[in-house]
């Protein structure tokens, strides 16, 4: 299997709890170092892994990647689209090549390695990809528009190829999480606290009180979904965007 943005957060719960549920696991992302201690962490419990340093809005980078994963470890019969990006700021203040930068990530990325894993998937007449989103496409968040935005993108995206691949064993799901007590988010509240003058332990506290559960998620429990999803047992699960979030969205 394939994930991205494995060096840290959700991706790297993610291939840990994969690899504990018997998975081989290629990690990707920017960070080389965080890369090659999340697979250190797979193999010191017997686990496979292998750490690819590549930046995803690249699109040469892209085709190598999915290359050198299928000559190391054979076909890619799972794909995680997990790596993401974004841009906290109202939109006048935003700039157009931010936007776009953010759609490269959090899209195009999506779109190019789906594309790319999906024939052999067809020919094996079983796969599974996961797209990590957000309740944030679904409700829309305020200052973050491009993240918002992008990630409603990847849940229409999902609902077209799940369509697309329903009659042949392939099946296409995307997570929604809530607000994940993760170092990206801690970065994202950080810069959004200060556009409002507020300490940060006050304006996370405040973000916790919107929660019905009054609580950050864990990434374990977005980890948890996903190997579901990769499961047998989930084979009549396709074309959805399952929340964990606390009870904050409910649809």
């Amino acid at each position: 299997m394939l994930v991205t943005g494995a060096s840290r957060g959700i991706g790297r719960e993610i291939a840990l709890a994969s690899s504990e549920a018997g998975a081989s696991v290629a990690l990707v992302a920017r960070s080389e170092s965080q890369l090659e201690q999340v697979a250190s962490a797979i193999r010191e419990k017997d686990g496979t892994a292998m750490a690819i340093c590549a930046d995803l809005t690249d699109r040469a980078a892209t085709d190598q990647l999915v290359k050198r994963v299928v000559e190391r470890m054979g076909q890619i019969h799972v794909l995680v689209n997990n790596a993401g990006a974004e841009h906290v700021a109202n939109l006048i203040m935003t700039k157009e090549e931010d936007f776009r930068a953010v759609y490269e990530l959090n899209v195009f990325s999506v779109f190019r390695l789906t594309k790319a894993v999906l024939p052999s998937m067809i020919r094996a007449k079983w796969g599974r990809i996961i797209n990590i989103a957000s309740v944030a496409a679904k409700v829309g968040v305020a200052y973050n528009s491009a993240y918002s935005s992008s990630k409603a993108a990847v849940l229409g995206f999902t609902r077209s190829i799940a369509r697309e691949t329903a009659q042949l064993g392939i099946t296409v799901n995307s997570v929604c999480p809530w607000h994940v007590d993760t170092e990206m988010m801690r970065e994202s509240m950080n810069r959004r606290r200060k556009m409002f003058g507020k300490q940060e332990d006050e304006y996370l506290a405040e973000i916790v009180q919107q929660n019905p559960q009054k609580r950050l998620i864990d990434a374990r429990e977005v980890a948890a979904m996903t190997v579901f999803l990769m499961s047998h047992e989930a084979r009549g699960v396709t074309g959805q965007s399952l929340n964990i979030c606390g009870g904050s969205v409910t649809e």
